[in-house]
């Protein structure tokens, strides 16, 4: 959403069209060709989207050959390392070095709207910008963006909440590994659970908007750090000695789910057996312990019925 609310300034002036330089002599595997780089140009900026870690910015084109309503669209996804930037702001990432410099090491695309300018790095260049296919595809199997969207639909799925929730096709889209983490154990929730109750996916619901929110006002408005009682601060120790606790000195522990390794702290994130959930969805059935005592066979248990009765026979002589 930082990068989203970064892009929009390119509408800004709403007259002038974009102007692009392309810095990088190694651009990412998926890039626009000078053609459609030059169609571009021709345009103006008119909105920007987001769907996850995939930006859309709606373009109109300015050409007369073209209908005045004549939309396009240029797709970018973030991957791994991508980040938008400007000269006043550039955002810091957990994965690289912190940078002052505009542009930043490994940019591939500048854009320019008047006096703005916006630029789109990707040092290991798993990112992506396209006019059309193939992020156009993605964009239309994408489920709603997660700032936005509702959890509802995890209300009693066979499959683990953790691994739903990476999905960015099944619920919503642009929860990532460590919000997952977050918002699972602020919920007190194993990422591993499967039928959720209509309650329990409230609770998800609530974390997942105060993760989002304040995430966005720490990182976009005050730029200061994540509240310390967050996973977040812990998460990041996976093979160190030291073991991690959580704000209330609980253990953090690290597994994997839905296929990443996992931070939770498992004295409050119960995983719970549970059969099929009943009609009522605000209700879960846990299964019961399995009882361990063996029971006597139908032989042994003959032969203690009849000692019972010899020994009261014997008892009334």
């Amino acid at each position: 959403e930082n990068f989203r609310r970064i892009l929009l300034r390119l509408k800004s002036n709403v007259n002038a069209p974009l102007h692009i330089d392309l810095p990088s002599p190694t651009v990412p595997k998926v890039f626009p060709t000078e053609s459609q780089i030059e169609t571009v140009k021709r345009c103006l900026v008119k909105d920007v989207e987001r769907k996850g870690k995939l930006l859309r910015l709606v373009l109109q084109q300015t050409d007369k050959k073209f209908d005045d309503n004549t939309n396009i669209y240029l797709y970018m996804h973030m991957g791994m390392t991508g980040r938008i930037s400007t000269p006043d702001n550039i955002p810091s990432l957990e994965s690289l070095a912190e940078c002052d410099s505009f542009p930043p090491p490994h940019t591939h695309i500048i854009f320019k709207v008047g006096e703005e300018r916006v630029a789109f790095s990707d040092s290991r260049r798993f990112g992506s910008v396209s006019l059309g296919d193939p992020l156009s595809s993605q964009w239309e199997e994408f489920a709603q963006d997660a700032l936005h969207g509702t959890l509802k639909n995890l209300v009693g799925q066979k499959k683990g909440v953790k691994a739903l929730l990476l999905d960015q096709r099944a619920i919503v889209s642009g929860v990532g590994n460590w919000i997952a983490d977050e918002l699972l154990y602020q919920s007190r929730i194993h990422p591993d659970q499967s039928y959720l109750s209509s309650d329990e996916v409230q609770t998800l619901q609530e974390s997942l908007s105060l993760v989002l929110n304040t995430g966005i006002q720490c990182l976009l408005i005050e730029k200061k750090e994540f509240p310390q009682d967050w996973l977040f601060h812990r998460r990041w120790s996976k093979g160190k000695a030291t073991i991690q606790k959580d704000c209330n000195g609980n253990n953090v522990k690290f597994i994997k789910s839905g296929g990443r390794t996992s931070a939770i702290v498992a004295s409050v994130q119960k995983l719970r057996p549970r059969k099929k959930m009943s009609e009522n969805p605000s209700k879960t059935t846990d299964l019961k312990p399995a009882d361990n005592k063996k029971q006597p066979s139908k032989r042994k248990a003959k032969e203690q019925s009849n000692a019972t009765r010899v020994s009261k026979r014997i008892a009334n002589k």
